[in-house]
């Protein structure tokens, strides 16, 4: 028992620490400080551009959706579009500016609703019209039929009851000058409508912002992000031998 106590104290008293075991410096803490800051850093700027990217995105996909829907309601009625200007003391043209005489703010449709047709005969149909009102795209009819056309109509003499398609529309509107077509252009219109002379199509342009009523900067185009589209409508039924 003796051995084994002296062999336990001899093995206690000669135990020595590694002597290559040393303690951080100060500086070697701060550099470490300094690295993990860098990548925490970079992580939430990625994170945050990617964030940012994402809204971007979503709202620019959210305006074009809205204007394409826009123009596909428009497409419709002027697809449709009757209208004859065989008749030069009374030329009846398919479509034309709205409202009539002016200030323009748009423009209007001759549709023929009824299930039975009848393009001689425009003593039955309808007037579609598009028109801008502040930053709202709104959609009206005038016209006895309107009724089964599908088509808001206005009952006076109470306000007009017309739908509005889209109130994201820059509040301007031109029948000369074409739409704004950058992120920063703010010189264009948000409604933009050509008429050809004969009413058999029109070249329609619309401009729209999430926010329409800001103007967007290079410092917040990102988050009021602005779409621009222009296409040519064409008239199928309108006469004009």
């Amino acid at each position: 028992m003796d051995k084994i106590r002296g062999w336990i104290w001899h093995k206690v008293l000669s135990f020595k620490l590694p002597e290559n075991i040393k303690s951080l410096s100060l500086l070697e803490l701060l550099m470490a400080i300094v690295v993990v800051s860098v990548m925490v850093l970079s992580f939430y700027s990625l994170q945050s551009f990617s964030s940012k990217e994402l809204t971007t995105s979503n709202r620019r996909a959210k305006i074009q959706n809205n204007l394409t829907l826009c123009l596909e309601h428009m497409s419709k009625y002027v697809q449709q579009a009757n209208g004859n200007m065989n008749s030069v003391a009374s030329p009846n043209p398919a479509i034309k500016l709205y409202p009539v005489g002016g200030p323009y703010t748009g423009f209007q449709v001759r549709y023929d609703c009824k299930d039975t047709q009848t393009p001689s005969d425009l003593t039955d149909d309808v007037w579609i019209y598009y028109f801008l009102s502040g930053n709202n795209l709104k959609v009206g009819c005038s016209g006895a039929n309107c009724g089964s056309c599908g088509v808001s109509r206005p009952v006076p003499p109470v306000s007009p009851n017309e739908e509005t398609l889209s109130n994201k529309i820059v509040a301007n509107f031109s029948n000369t000058l074409l739409p704004a077509v950058g992120p920063t252009d703010n010189t264009g219109f948000g409604l933009y409508v050509v008429v050809d002379p004969l009413g058999n199509s029109v070249d329609v342009g619309l401009v729209g912002r999430y926010y329409p009523a800001v103007v967007p900067t290079l410092q917040t185009r990102s988050q009021n992000p602005q779409i621009a589209i222009k296409t040519k409508l064409i008239c199928n039924n309108s006469s004009t031998n």
